[in-house]
């Protein structure tokens, strides 16, 4: 007797995704691509779904002008209960209700959890898995304290664009955006995310600018002492992002690198692909040119 599950039409839903470092402008570009294109944003984010954080987390809300957006200011940061099942099943609602608009889904942000989970397809079951048992699938993920099972609903085909700029300019890029966080007011953000509840103990969980900014209000450190932390910190996120984007490409996933985040060369690739053109494979692989100072603007030591 024929499976019934087998007589179903398969569903796949085109996105475009928009990652890359820290400080690269990920949000600027898909911005731009979403209006080009009739598209709505979906963060990528694991920290900007929580409500109050604003300059710490980069939502850069200004940017979108017009452009829709999803799975930003939905959570309590006092709770700080916002998990991967949570993000799977908010994002891959947010992905059918707006391609089924006849809208283009375009997922931006550099979380690596969250990003790996949406283009690997991980299965969440709802009780915690036994610590790494041989044979179980890397792509399911303990996740302790839910209800019910998150199993994928439909298929992504994904167009997946990554912002690059060359390492040594990620670095002052990072500092110079740094700066300008600190004169917008992240310091006081911070201050009265505490004042309304929300403990420097659970502040300090959110991490980087949190966790820093956290340990000069309470007089651990100096702000000089804290800002020099925080940009070491950032820098070496940054690094830790760049080896998971390598891990990416070694495991098959084809990232199109964008350089400088030029917006021509983003949109053609996108029409290409909405298009149904030929795309052809990344024009080079940061896995396989690691120590290429072409690609990374930096000498051989």
């Amino acid at each position: 007797m024929e499976n019934p599950d087998s007589q179903k039409e398969k569903i796949i839903r085109r996105v475009v995704v928009v990652t890359g470092p820290t400080a690269t402008g990920k949000t600027g570009l898909a911005v731009k691509l979403a209006r080009r294109f009739g598209g709505e944003i979906i963060s990528v984010d694991s920290r900007q779904v929580y409500r109050g954080m604003d300059i710490g987390t980069g939502k850069d809300i200004e940017e979108y002008g017009d452009v829709p957006y999803h799975l930003i200011d939905i959570a309590d940061p006092a709770d700080g209960d916002y998990n991967l099942w949570k993000f799977c099943h908010d994002a891959f609602a947010a992905v059918d209700d707006i391609a089924s608009r006849g809208k283009l889904p375009l997922l931006c942000g550099g979380t690596a959890l969250y990003l790996e989970a949406i283009l690997r397809g991980f299965t969440l079951p709802g009780e915690a898995l036994p610590p790494r048992e041989k044979g179980v699938p890397r792509t399911v993920r303990e996740n302790s304290g839910e209800a019910g099972r998150f199993q994928v609903p439909f298929e992504l085909d994904p167009l997946v664009l990554g912002v690059y700029f060359p390492r040594l300019e990620v670095r002052k890029r990072i500092e110079q955006r740094l700066d300008a966080r600190f004169d917008a007011g992240m310091v006081d953000e911070i201050k009265n995310l505490h004042a309304s509840g929300v403990s420097y103990e659970r502040l300090e969980f959110y991490g980087l600018e949190y966790r820093e900014i956290s340990a000069f209000l309470q007089g651990r450190v100096t702000f000089e002492e804290m800002r020099n932390n925080l940009l070491n910190r950032i820098r070496q996120f940054a690094k830790r992002q760049d080896i998971f984007f390598r891990k990416l490409e070694r495991e098959g996933i084809d990232i199109h690198w964008i350089e400088r985040a030029d917006f021509e060369a983003a949109s053609q690739l996108v029409s290409d692909f909405l298009e149904n053109r030929a795309i052809g494979k990344p024009q080079f692989r940061l896995s396989e040119h690691k120590n290429a100072p072409s690609y990374l603007g930096e000498k051989q030591k």
